[in-house]
Parts: C-alpha cells; sequence; structure tokens
C-alpha cells in the first residue's frame, strides 16, 4: 500500500459516525410521531431552532465522513491504477464537499 494506514482511525470515524447518524433519524422520527408537525411555520420553527440547526449540522457531518470514509476504502482496495484512484478519489472529495455546503446552506439563518 503506498499511503500510512490509519486503520483504527477510519474504523473508529466510521462506527461514531454511524452511531450519531441513527440516534439523530432515531430522534427526528420519534419527534415526528410524536409531534406531527400541521404547518409549515411548525415544521420551521422546529428546524429552526438552534439545536436542532447544531444537530442537523452534525449530522450532515457525520453523514459526509461516514460516506467519505466507506467510499476511499472501496476505491483503494479495488481499484489499481493509480491514475485512476487519484481521479476517482478527488472526484468523490469533490461531490461530497459540494453536497454539503448545498445541504449546509439551509442551516443558515434567512433574513425576512
Amino acid at each position: 500500500m503506498s499511503r500510512p494506514t490509519h486503520g483504527l482511525r477510519d474504523w473508529l470515524l466510521q462506527r461514531i459516525s454511524a452511531v450519531y447518524v441513527a440516534a439523530f433519524t432515531l430522534y427526528c422520527l420519534t419527534h415526528i410521531a410524536l409531534q406531527p408537525a400541521t404547518g409549515f411555520q411548525q415544521w420551521h420553527d422546529w428546524l429552526r431552532h438552534p439545536v436542532m440547526a447544531v444537530a442537523s449540522a452534525g449530522f450532515i457531518v457525520a453523514l459526509l465522513l461516514h460516506a467519505w470514509v466507506g467510499m476511499r476504502d472501496v476505491v483503494l482496495d479495488y481499484v489499481q491504477a493509480l491514475s485512476l484512484r487519484l481521479a476517482l478519489l478527488s472526484l468523490i472529495g469533490l461531490v461530497s464537499i459540494g453536497c454539503g455546503l448545498w445541504a449546509l446552506r439551509i442551516l443558515l439563518p434567512v433574513a425576512g
């Protein structure tokens, strides 16, 4: 392998992000089941609450980290050509950053 391995760190990052994603999803499903929003304003107030905004940002970051570690490991395991491996990892990284920025923009407060 051409790069230093950080197996335990990657494994731990994958597990911690999976636990956070699962817990956040369970919380959201429970909240929706127990306190269903009947209108836009209720949804808006719940999602714009500062604690929920921070938790949502954490969810997005955890989901992207989880996906990055998984996709990187698949590419490193199955793509042998170095140039193709580098191109795929760059593409995956750029798409992940783009998706993350696109998703996080909804958490910024909008005036009006």
